[in-house]
């Protein structure tokens, strides 16, 4: 005899909550990431798009400058 398809998306349905919870379960597990640790890594990237900034800066400035020969 052939399950109809009311039970067969019923026990699909099952799976995939059960596969949900499972996912979440797993993910619960996983270690948090410290708030200091995001504060500190965004300080860092700051300073690093600044330095960058200030070297792009005197790029600029130096292709404004007319070159004098030598």
């Amino acid at each position: 005899m052939v399950p109809n398809l009311y039970e067969k998306a019923l026990e699909m349905h099952r799976q995939d909550l059960r596969h949900e919870m499972e996912v979440r379960r797993l993910l619960a597990q996983l270690p948090r990431r410290d708030p200091i640790y995001r504060v500190r890594l965004s300080r860092q990237l700051a300073g690093k798009l600044g330095v960058l900034l200030l070297k792009l800066g005197m790029w600029l400035k130096q292709m404004e400058q007319p070159e004098t020969a030598l």
